[in-house]
């Protein structure tokens, strides 16, 4: 592989790219067995983590990376470390997104965070400052409604109870679900939705819901009872899962319907994607987000996650946990950048007694120095106004981290790491080499 094209690939911004990933260490925290029998993989390990950043650097679909490689891109063969001859082709175009659950599988994002940071400390400039913000990492979701979500549990309910009647070879029982397809569709054509209309909907979704548990779970004792094995299910291998599933969507919103005032915990809002959870954010466009949570230090430019978790937390109260990662990661720290939601008197008093100057507002009476320390402060606003705001901006419009398309909770994850990590790699590359 080492030949003339190889160095030219290496004069490439991929090839640049691919310089400041340490791809061995990576490959090394994950378990690397395979079965002895069957073709040889097509990606090695590096090859797998090669799609992740190939697929946030150029946000393309899985597909079209596939495409891309098969028709003779040679820098992006060489990014991944194979070198397709002529004619040859990669005939699974699901491989990326097979890849993408095989690393979900086994990613350990502190562990990983740590080869980079040992990486790249030699480029990361003023490492004795630190600034942190969180945002979210919006999934790829329609936008919630109880009517909605009670619409795709019978909808998918019904397909099931269709499935298994063809199976068994029982007629198919009588129930109103055409005649609630057609309210749901007129429901959803209308412009403004009162609460009359969409108070009489859910109360119809909810009758039709429980009906067509109790006539289910008949044919599921008939299925059983005529199941051999080898035969061919007529229900995937996740039914029993989503079943209880809707069962529990059920419970929440006949609840929710009988007492809309009581608060409902780990309330689902996606029948595909229960693990999300709604994110207020209070922004004038958008005052609820459905994705992951991610609070974010950066430190020189480099951003590294510190927390991250689908349900809604309070970036506030990690500002002590923040500060202990970054001497994980970097050592002694100075300078403690955030909003006014850190300010509060435990981070003001943890800041105070370990000598950490902070962008919060003064408390109390000026010091000796105050035009210093009041510039000081402007600085590391700004820094965190612009720089840390600015990188969220950047990974979302230009690193395919605007919405999520994975389907799992673990693919969401490496998607997600994968793409700021991306982020941060390119910034390495320019300190190192320059500006493409």
């Amino acid at each position: 592989m080492r030949d003339k094209r190889w160095e030219r690939f290496l004069q490439t911004d991929l090839g640049k790219l691919y310089l400041t990933i340490p791809f061995k260490e990576l490959s090394a925290r994950f378990p690397s067995k395979r079965n002895k029998c069957g073709a040889r993989p097509v990606f090695s390990i590096e090859g797998g983590i090669g799609l992740m950043f190939l697929k946030s650097y150029l946000k393309l679909s899985d597909a079209k990376i596939i495409d891309q490689m098969n028709c003779g891109n040679w820098a992006m063969q060489y990014f991944c470390g194979i070198r397709l001859k002529e004619g040859e082709q990669i005939k699974d175009r699901t491989i990326v997104s097979r890849w993408r659950v095989k690393l979900g599988q086994y990613l350990k994002m502190e562990e990983i965070q740590q080869i980079l940071v040992r990486a790249w400390s030699g480029d990361i400039g003023d490492q004795e400052a630190n600034v942190s913000d969180a945002t979210c990492y919006e999934s790829h979701v329609r936008y919630p409604t109880d009517v909605k979500l009670l619409w795709e549990c019978i909808d998918w309910l019904h397909k099931q109870i269709s499935a298994l009647c063809a199976h068994t070879k029982t007629p198919r029982p009588r129930n109103k679900f055409r005649d609630i397809k057609t309210a749901y569709l007129a429901y959803s054509r209308k412009r403004k939705k009162t609460y009359k209309a969409t108070h009489r909907l859910k109360k119809r979704l909810l009758y039709l819901l429980k009906k067509l548990f109790g006539q289910i779970s008949p044919l599921i004792g008939i299925w059983k009872k005529s199941f051999s094995f080898g035969a061919k299910s007529p229900v995937k291998a996740d039914f029993f899962d989503r079943l209880r599933l809707v069962r529990k969507v059920y419970k929440q919103q006949r609840l929710h319907y009988d007492r809309p005032d009581v608060r409902i915990p780990n309330r689902i809002v996606s029948l595909f994607k229960p693990y999300l959870r709604p994110i207020v954010r209070g922004k004038e466009t958008k005052r609820v987000e459905f994705g992951k949570k991610v609070h974010k230090m950066m430190v020189g430019g480099i951003g590294f996650i510190e927390h991250w978790d689908y349900e809604a937390f309070h970036e506030g109260v990690r500002a002590i946990e923040t500060i202990w990662k970054h001497r994980k990661y970097f050592g002694h720290l100075r300078l403690f950048g955030g909003d006014a939601i850190y300010a509060n008197n435990k981070n003001r008093k943890y800041c105070s007694q370990n000598g950490i100057f902070t962008c919060f507002k003064r408390k109390g009476r000026a010091g000796k120095n105050e035009a210093q320390a009041t510039l000081m402060r402007s600085l590391i606003a700004k820094e965190r106004s612009t720089v840390l705001e600015g990188s969220f901006g950047n990974e979302k419009n230009h690193y395919g981290l605007d919405k999520i398309k994975a389907r799992t909770e673990q693919t969401e994850n490496v998607w997600i790491f994968f793409g700021m990590m991306c982020a941060n790699a390119m910034k390495i590359a320019k300190k190192r080499y320059g500006p493409p």
